[in-house]
């Protein structure tokens, strides 16, 4: 009988050691998510200045090329959707006036107070709405700032390593061609 109260208690402290990271995970996603979002960006653009340097390129040219590749596309990238918001918080307002009015037109031949509030209501609901997504492009610009300054540092260190260790990154590199280089190195 001892044994399956123990199960059970270590059934019941791993479900809530999973609850527990899960909720974790999800507390410090403002911190986690621009992280992941640099460690993409810096292993997808890896192989550009090895590639660069091959060609004849110095190896701090090449970074310097690679970083502002990545910097013209999320400046790319954020500028769109800065631009985009922007013009709708400008229109917004027009959009609700004549959405109020195209609705006040088609319910006027009931002729309902109740609706006419409810209209209303609607309409003034929709402003909170769209603060709060202002409030998340604000947010999703500032991810994209800090992932940015977060892969300057990675893409350097990442080019700082000797080139055995970014063998697992250069696509044109065979896994057998990984093991006997790393074979060569270590008896040396």
């Amino acid at each position: 009988m001892n044994n399956v109260s123990g199960r059970l208690v270590v059934y019941l402290v791993a479900g809530a050691s999973v609850f527990v990271i899960l909720f974790g995970i999800r507390a410090s996603a403002s911190v986690i998510n621009p992280i992941l979002l640099a460690a993409v960006i810096t292993i997808t653009v890896l192989p550009i200045p090895s590639r660069l340097t091959r060609r004849g390129m110095p190896g701090w040219l090449a970074l310097v090329v690679s970083i502002l590749v990545v910097v013209l596309l999320l400046g790319l990238v954020i500028g769109t959707v800065f631009f985009s918001v922007t013009k709708l918080t400008t229109e917004l307002p027009a959009y609700m006036a004549s959405a109020s009015q195209q609705a006040s037109q088609d319910l006027s031949t009931t002729p309902d107070s109740e609706t006419s509030i409810e209209i209303d209501q609607v309409v003034t609901s929709i402003g909170p709405v769209a603060a709060g997504l202002l409030a998340k492009t604000a947010d999703l610009l500032m991810t994209f700032g800090i992932a940015l300054a977060i892969f300057f540092f990675m893409i350097s260190a990442a080019m700082a390593l000797p080139a055995p260790s970014r063998l697992s990154l250069d696509p044109n590199t065979s896994a057998i061609g990984r093991v006997a280089t790393l074979t060569e190195d270590v008896r040396k």
